[in-house]
């Protein structure tokens, strides 16, 4: 589960990185805090190309944008993440419903381990809600266990899976990262119009096919990676991937 925190007092950007650091240690379960800054600007840049699950704002950010008109942008990008406000003005929370951006809470920064404790409590049930969108069906992502640890993928993100090496376990090429974990190629082949499975050891995401050589049947990635098709199924391949261009 990817975080975000903006938060324009470093003091307690790092106290709230900390709390969050300190707990995905200790439960060792892929919460990873992705970006921590005091600028709302880096926020949007940062979200816009990546995938976010879970976000945590101070509503005055000392900038011309509020951490309500922040996550107004935010949720204009993702409808399904989770956003949670932290203040020391309690009587700013009806901003919430007049943003119409669904909070998943809002945290009154007093006592000190009041706060922190309140952190750890809505972490969790973020989490909790990371792990129930992985099995709704109407949700276009893939959920993957390695060990302790369960990750959630978007479609898109997806270029294709191959069959590892390693028995009972299957390679997950993503842009710029390669995930191995359990699991069969069949589970994978109907997850949308998108995947085709181009071998007995491959299932592409026709998306993100940048070329085919129908000689060698390779084709090759939008990010230079590539995977082989079999005689057998690369008409099929090759239709897909017209009507996608």
């Amino acid at each position: 589960m990817e975080i975000v925190i903006c938060e324009d007092h470093v003091t307690q950007l790092k106290a709230i990185t900390e709390v969050i650091q300190k707990y995905a240690l200790i439960e060792d379960n892929g919460i990873h805090i992705a970006l921590a800054t005091t600028n709302p600007n880096e926020v949007l840049a940062y979200a816009q190309n990546h995938k976010v699950d879970c976000y945590f704002f101070d509503i005055d950010l000392g900038h011309e944008m509020t951490g309500m008109q922040l996550s107004s942008e935010i949720r204009k990008l993702d409808p399904i993440c989770s956003i949670v406000f932290m203040t020391t003005h309690s009587e700013m929370a009806f901003l919430t419903f007049t943003y119409k951006v669904a909070a998943l809470d809002f945290i009154i920064k007093d006592e000190v381990n009041a706060w922190e404790n309140k952190v750890l409590d809505v972490l969790k049930e973020a989490h909790k809600r990371y792990l129930q969108i992985g099995n709704d069906a109407d949700v276009n992502v893939v959920q993957i266990k390695m060990g302790s640890r369960i990750r959630n993928i978007d479609h898109d993100a997806i270029y294709f899976f191959e069959a590892s090496p390693n028995p009972h376990k299957l390679v997950l090429h993503l842009h710029n990262e390669q995930i191995e974990f359990p699991g069969r190629l069949k589970d994978y082949e109907n997850l949308s119009e998108y995947f085709y499975r181009c071998h007995k050891g491959c299932i592409v995401n026709v998306k993100h096919i940048e070329e085919i050589d129908t000689s060698e049947r390779l084709l090759t990635m939008a990010n230079g990676s590539t995977c082989v098709a079999s005689s057998r199924l690369l008409r099929g391949l090759l239709k897909k991937f017209q009507s996608k261009i």
